[in-house]
């Protein structure tokens, strides 16, 4: 869910010279180890609010706050979850079931352990099999369950990881605060996670930018694979080209496969998830990279109202793209 975040959509609007300009306001800044930016049509500054939301959020689920609520539920400080504790994990079984496992927030001890957790451990060094077995015993949603919203671990070892998450949900929280004022258009992106609603101010639907998946490309080298409208849903992307760890030739991306404590060996170089709310598209992007293509595939059309687009090497190594039946209607022509 943090991190060095992979912030592969970005946003970018088109001006339309022939209609009615209407009052945006733009606001960015950085949060949970990433940034944010946020556009929005509305006749005060919220920009206070936002920072207000943004900092409740992680007091509850950053794993980097050693004080937040999921930081004391990881130490044994407490089982309560708050309100947003409780959803996130509401949210994460539901994912878990429907992925067969490949999404797990318990994944947490093999995370850390692999480096790319928040206990800063990151040093290029493979983990030793031994020790990847002894943390598996740890990790599995069976091995937790909540009763009067406690979380109630069958060991005290078993950790909760939010990164997989956490972005996508802190996007849909503040989201759902611009709802609860009666906004009618704005884009909120946090960390590359994504929910629009209503228009940009050229009167258009919003228009998104899905990266290629170049290896090292950043903010300054960044490029298009295709440019999708979209409006009143959430879009989230996963992909392992950006955040991986090499030793000699061998690379080893940052998807940990919850089942067998390794990183998911597939042909998939990054997925994006178009749904109705971006804590669910978070969490499936991140679940499909880990289960490959063909069974990703099946889950999404399986379930109403969520795409799939898939960036993936083919036998050949080339770079191909295939997605789900439903996504075809939001790609720009």
């Amino acid at each position: 869910m943090k991190y060095f975040p992979i912030a592969i959509i970005f946003v970018f609007l088109i001006s339309c010279q022939n209609k009615e300009k209407k009052e945006y306001r733009f606001y960015e800044g950085p949060i949970q180890g990433t940034t944010f930016h946020i556009t929005y049509e509305w006749n005060a500054d919220l920009s206070k609010e936002i920072d207000s939301l943004l900092l409740n959020f992680n007091k509850s689920l950053s794993n980097f706050d050693p004080n937040s609520q999921i930081s004391k539920i990881n130490k044994n400080e407490t089982d309560e979850l708050d309100v947003l504790a409780f959803e996130m994990m509401e949210a994460s079984r539901f994912v878990y079931e429907k992925t067969n496992g490949a999404f797990d927030v318990t994944v947490a001890p093999i995370v850390n352990e692999w480096g790319f957790g928040w206990t800063g451990k990151h040093n290029n060094v493979i983990p030793n099999s031994s020790i990847i077995d002894s943390l598996l015993q740890f990790v599995g949603m069976d091995k937790i369950k909540i009763e009067n919203s406690k979380l109630i671990k069958n060991n005290p070892n078993t950790m909760i990881v939010t990164n997989a998450i956490a972005k996508g949900f802190s996007v849909d929280y503040v989201s759902d605060y611009f709802f609860q004022l009666g906004l009618s258009n704005f884009l909120v992106e946090i960390g590359g996670e994504i929910y629009c609603f209503g228009e940009n101010q050229s009167g258009e639907p919003w228009r998104i930018g899905i990266d290629k998946p170049i290896e090292g490309s950043g903010e300054e080298n960044r490029e298009n694979q295709i440019i999708i409208n979209l409006s009143n849903k959430a879009i989230a992307t996963s992909g392992n080209y950006r955040r991986y760890i090499e030793t000699g030739k061998q690379k080893y991306g940052h998807s940990i496969d919850p089942r067998t404590g390794y990183p998911a060996s597939n042909s998939v170089l990054s997925v994006s998830v178009i749904g109705n709310n971006c804590m669910e598209c978070d969490a499936f992007a991140t679940g499909f990279m880990v289960e490959g293509l063909e069974r990703s595939i099946k889950i999404v059309e399986d379930i109403d109202n969520l795409e799939a687009y898939f960036i993936y090497l083919d036998d050949n190594n080339q770079v191909k793209s295939i997605w789900s039946s439903g996504f075809e209607k939001h790609i720009s022509e």
